[in-house]
């Protein structure tokens, strides 16, 4: 593992309290919610940018993240936090840096979270906002990005705009997404991996919470690796992390995009930890990818 992967989870174990399996789901997830949220000390000092907003699209607010006058390259990006936690607040140093690193504007939306509002209600915010955001200037560039459940979000946002229409996406950016939620998924790197960010029986927790129940689970919108429909995606830069429980699973979905002929770039990012796009004040690892986000964002 790398030495500053391995200094964040020292520092984790000794700010987060003692889980409690026992605890009933409302002692949990208070509990998943407080863990997140501390990540957002991790982000270093926040990047200087034009302009950070906030604004309504679709009924849906959203935070604007400008790096300059151009505002013709968006990424719209969906954060984690496994679809019950995780905050615009949470993300904000880390969407500050995705902005400046990669001088796109990035358009980040503020969607429900369960367990008070189940999945799908995470992808329709997103959808809602997406489309407003498209009517306002149709010519815009604009690519899906999102980071482990929200990578999720994103790739299935791409589906939905496929289906139901709107706009020509240029492309999709995935940071160690979520791709297969059903019960008992079995990949090695999540028996491996177990407890680094992420613990087994947490992730099995955490999406009973997310999702209604088990055909929900299966439904590819949640999952997207169970799609019979990849072909139509737009071109893909997916990041795995080495020593993250969810690798395997994202790694799958590389290879199933390009099977499908999706093109695809793909990198596992060594010795890394799940959420490093969070980390770049402890990890960096972090501002080395984001030039490699730069590079491809460039070829849109």
């Amino acid at each position: 593992m790398d030495d500053q992967a391995r200094q964040v989870l020292d520092r984790l174990a000794a700010l987060a309290p003692d889980g409690d399996p026992a605890a009933d789901d409302a002692a949990w997830l208070a509990a998943f919610r407080y863990q997140t949220a501390l990540l957002r000390d991790f982000g270093g000092v926040s990047e200087p940018l034009l302009s950070v907003g906030l604004r309504s699209l679709g009924g849906v607010g959203a935070r604007i993240f400008r790096p300059s006058d151009d505002d013709d390259a968006i990424l719209f990006h969906l954060h984690g936090g496994g679809g019950i936690a995780g905050t615009l607040d949470g993300h904000d140093p880390a969407l500050r840096l995705l902005a400046a690193r990669t001088g796109w504007t990035v358009v980040a939306p503020d969607y429900r979270l369960a367990p008070e509002h189940r999945f799908p209600a995470q992808l329709e915010d997103s959808y809602s906002a997406l489309i407003a955001l498209h009517a306002e200037r149709p010519a815009r560039r604009i690519v899906l990005s999102g980071d482990s459940i929200g990578a999720t979000l994103a790739t299935a946002l791409a589906m939905l705009v496929r289906d139901r229409g709107g706009p020509a996406l240029a492309g999709q950016l995935l940071l160690y997404p979520n791709t297969d939620l059903r019960r008992g998924a079995d990949y090695p790197s999540r028996r491996s991996e177990d407890g680094n960010i992420i613990g087994l029986e947490d992730l099995e927790r955490q999406i009973d919470l997310y999702v209604a129940d088990d055909a929900a689970r299966s439904d590819a919108r949640a999952s997207p690796l169970l799609s019979d429909q990849l072909d139509t995606l737009p071109p893909t830069l997916i990041l795995t992390c080495e020593r993250d429980p969810l690798r395997d699973e994202g790694e799958a979905y590389a290879r199933r995009l390009r099977a499908a002929g999706v093109t695809v770039e793909h990198h596992r990012v060594p010795g890394m930890i799940h959420a490093f796009l969070q980390m770049a004040g402890m990890v960096s690892a972090t501002t080395q990818w984001l030039a490699v986000a730069k590079r491809w964002l460039g070829d849109r």
